[in-house]
């Protein structure tokens, strides 16, 4: 039931599911719905995913702790003294391939490399 698996969430985050609507700006009466068994409508779904930092499935669904334990060690590791070696931009990277499924990583990969760009000295032998 969603209601059970947005409550755990916000738990293990410190937090409460009306707090996170409150600052969503959404009515704290949809956790009386939720507990009825109603569920959030896609946008607002999202909206929660996003603020408490997990991927839509994971809220819907509870799968995945895997990439939630991931997602929790990146986090770890931005508060880490690493923090200083890496870019924002690195960090991004960072979390977009930690969420990634594990089937679809290797699709990923390659997909990347086809828009890598070639080194120079290596140009006129792609050519031949």
């Amino acid at each position: 039931m969603f209601y059970d698996n947005i409550y755990k969430i916000c738990r293990d985050k410190g937090t409460s599911p009306t707090v996170i609507l409150k600052e969503l700006g959404y009515s704290t009466g949809n956790v009386s719905k939720w507990k009825s068994g109603s569920v959030p409508n896609i946008e607002m779904a999202l909206a929660i995913a996003r603020k408490l930092g997990v991927s839509l499935d994971y809220l819907i669904t509870l799968e995945n702790e895997l990439r939630e334990t991931l997602w929790n060690s990146l986090i770890t590791l931005e508060k880490s003294p690493l923090d200083s070696a890496l870019s924002e931009s690195d960090r991004e990277w960072l979390n977009i391939i930690a969420l990634i499924p594990e089937d679809k990583q290797e699709m990923c990969k390659d997909f990347l490399r086809t828009h890598m760009v070639v080194p120079e000295k290596f140009v006129d032998q792609k050519k031949a």
